[in-house]
């Protein structure tokens, strides 16, 4: 939100100091509080946090604040109320216990949309991923590229994959958002009934 305080500060004097107002149009409110709620400060520490932006710079974002900066922006996207967390992943839930869906940014300079499916049972795991397999050939004719089956035998989880290139601070941060956005609901709509017969 930098530029908000040249756009909206008015000095308001009094006899023994001088103090700065922030009058926010009403349509902006909201996004204000999701603003300081995003950077979990109170109205005022959000306030003197834009002033030390305005006045010094906007500083480099931290990996951790870029990816709860991200987190949320996708949330709010998706019309979610979920706690952005500070980290490379985010999951949401399937329905059925140890199967998640997860979105995440790999180390290899990948994004992932992923079934991941730990249930704290290795071989209840790869009992369902088995039945979807299966159904790979169905599965797959939904998606718009293959899909990487991943069961290795030194890991207890499975998952179902799908990868593109990103990274955190690319420039195209938008088009990754919106990539996992519509990606996330495909997951949903082709597994959750298929889940219903494996799990």
């Amino acid at each position: 939100m930098p530029g908000y305080l040249k756009q909206f500060a008015r000095v308001n004097p009094d006899a023994d100091r001088e103090e700065i107002v922030v009058t926010l149009p009403k349509s902006l409110v909201q996004q204000f509080r999701v603003y300081i709620s995003d950077l979990n400060l109170s109205a005022d520490e959000a306030v003197q946090h834009l002033v030390e932006q305005e006045l010094h710079g906007t500083p480099k974002m931290s990996r951790r604040d870029q990816y709860r900066e991200f987190w949320a922006s996708l949330i709010l996207e998706m019309g979610g109320t979920r706690t952005p967390l500070a980290q490379s992943w985010f999951s949401f839930a399937s329905g059925h216990k140890g199967v998640t869906y997860t979105l995440s940014f790999g180390k290899d300079g990948r994004i992932r949309i992923e079934l991941s499916i730990d249930t704290g049972d290795k071989m209840a795991n790869h009992r369902i991923f088995e039945g979807l397999r299966t159904m790979r050939h169905d599965i797959e004719q939904r998606f718009p590229r293959s899909l990487s089956w991943e069961d290795n035998d030194h890991r207890r989880s499975c998952r179902i994959a799908l990868y593109r290139p990103g990274r955190i601070d690319d420039d195209n941060i938008e088009e990754l958002r919106a990539w996992f956005v519509r990606g996330l609901a495909l997951f949903q709509d082709v597994f959750a009934l298929l889940l219903q017969s494996v799990v």
